[in-house]
């Protein structure tokens, strides 16, 4: 069975050499400092931040958390549909959550969700951009909107950007009670070691970062994530590496755009829905490829697919077209 449901990448950025040479240069008897704050300057250098406003943890994931659990007593809001931990979390630390409902296409009102948080006043309101699960970039208009808006009722905006790295660049709101969580886990393709980041500035960054431990990463993950930072050429190449395969998985879905409903990806999957979407996910389940589908109600015509290796497609491809032909 090929795996379609997960979003990580089909291989590993570092070769085995590479991960031989991180594991021999790790002082496994002594704590992490130098390795993290190797990993911070080289993070920040690749991507454009302030070394000093970088923080890591154990997965975005943990961000998340940590964001609810510092800043949302007074509820959390997001979208709906929307990365579906930002409700878990909230639940699990027992503050409100509010959701704004999208469209039947998967659009969103942005006028509604302005007066919500005005109506609402949470805390915090979480945003994926690219937006999971439609893989969506959200204009900036509506980002800048939502920070003003989270701003006149004393809230924070977190730009949950795990998958920013397939999408063009774009201005993100610069202001103190803006946070942006990212990942390795996507373009990066470390899933495995768990590497979340943070960027924050002055109260905020101390009040979420008040909690984190004194070494949240240790010293093997952190070389190796420094380890694929150092070399530029190479994650130039791996980064359109990763491109190339959301490419051919885009067109490989196209040859059925006639029949099932599909959202432009900016990330490394695909959005597909309407009233054949689980027909042809339940075809191609039964072939050996294994997508994502929902048990949520305003999910259930929807299922996405994630990057394979660039020797399934050809297969892929053949399979999408037959069901189409099948259809016509």
């Amino acid at each position: 069975m090929i795996s379609m449901d997960r979003n990580t990448s089909p291989k590993s950025p570092l070769s085995k050499e590479q991960i031989l040479e991180a594991v021999n240069s790790t002082d496994i008897e002594l704590y992490p400092e130098e390795e993290l704050g190797r990993f911070k300057e080289l993070y920040a250098k690749q991507n454009g931040f302030s070394a000093e406003n970088i923080e890591v943890a154990n997965g975005s994931d943990e961000w998340l958390q940590k964001i609810i659990m510092t800043l949302g007593k007074n509820g959390v809001m997001s979208l709906n549909p929307d990365f579906f931990m930002y409700q878990i979390y909230t639940n699990q630390i027992g503050f409100r959550y509010y959701s704004v409902p999208s469209r039947e296409d998967f659009s969103y009102d942005y006028d509604l969700t302005i007066s919500e948080i005005k109506n609402k006043k949470p805390s915090v309101f979480f945003i994926s951009n690219p937006h999971n699960p439609t893989g969506v970039l959200l204009p900036s208009h509506f980002i800048n909107e939502l920070a003003d808006a989270m701003k006149s009722v004393g809230g924070y905006l977190v730009i949950d950007e795990a998958y920013g790295e397939f999408a063009l660049d774009r201005p993100v709101p610069e202001d103190e009670h803006i946070i942006i969580v990212r990942t390795m886990s996507k373009v990066y393709g470390l899933a495995g070691l768990r590497i979340g980041i943070v960027i924050a500035k002055g109260k905020t960054y101390d009040a979420i970062t008040r909690i984190n431990h004194p070494y949240p990463l240790n010293s093997l993950t952190l070389n190796l994530g420094s380890e694929l930072l150092s070399h530029d050429k190479q994650l130039d190449e791996w980064f359109d590496y990763q491109k190339q395969l959301q490419q051919s998985l885009v067109d490989a879905f196209e040859t059925v755009r006639r029949h099932i409903k599909i959202k432009p990806s900016h990330t490394n999957f695909v959005f597909t829905y309407g009233d054949k979407a689980r027909e042809l996910y339940e075809y191609l389940y039964k072939n050996g490829y294994r997508g994502r589908v929902y048990d949520e109600e305003n999910l259930r015509n929807a299922a996405r697919y994630s990057i394979i290796d660039e020797d399934e497609y050809p297969k892929l491809k053949e399979l999408i077209t037959e069901w189409g032909k099948s259809h016509d």
